[in-house]
């Protein structure tokens, strides 16, 4: 997979800040469909952590039935997302821990910070085999707004 950026269409954006929203105070989880770096469809998933609001674990019914949707679609489980209710859209050092033994290390790594409700950040990054956390870049349909 192209690792500089990934695209994800408007929609499927607002789909994630608002399923991201829709489970504040816990933390959010999901993952992407797609082939290359081109985002198809978002699936929420179910976190089923002990402690939600600061953990996230994926249900693992879930999760087989998401990866047999997009093998029939023709596509991949491209990008896992999750939110971070009361810190930046930044990897944890839990989070790279997570990445490393979930056998998920090809995809992109989506994190929603909703430290301002109003204002939701999403950033994206790829992880190397060691833990190293590489920052890429969202691209979407329509106009570009680079805020600093």
């Amino acid at each position: 997979m192209k690792t500089d950026s990934i695209f994800i269409p408007k929609k499927i954006i607002g789909h994630i800040i608002s399923y991201s929203l829709e489970n504040d105070p816990d933390e959010s989880c999901g993952m992407l469909q797609g082939t290359n770096s081109m985002v198809s469809k978002f699936f929420p998933m179910s976190n089923i952590h002990e402690t939600p609001n600061n953990r996230y674990t994926m249900n693992p019914v879930e999760i087989i039935k998401v990866e047999d949707e997009c093998d029939t679609a023709g596509e991949s489980v491209i990008g896992i997302m999750h939110s971070h209710t009361h810190t930046q859209a930044y990897l944890s050092d839990t989070d790279v821990k997570h990445a490393l033994t979930s056998g998920y290390l090809d995809q992109v790594y989506l994190v929603v910070s909703l430290v301002e409700k109003t204002r939701p950040v999403i950033r994206a990054f790829k992880l190397s085999e060691d833990g190293k956390i590489s920052e890429i870049f969202i691209d979407f349909e329509g106009p570009k707004y680079i805020s600093r």
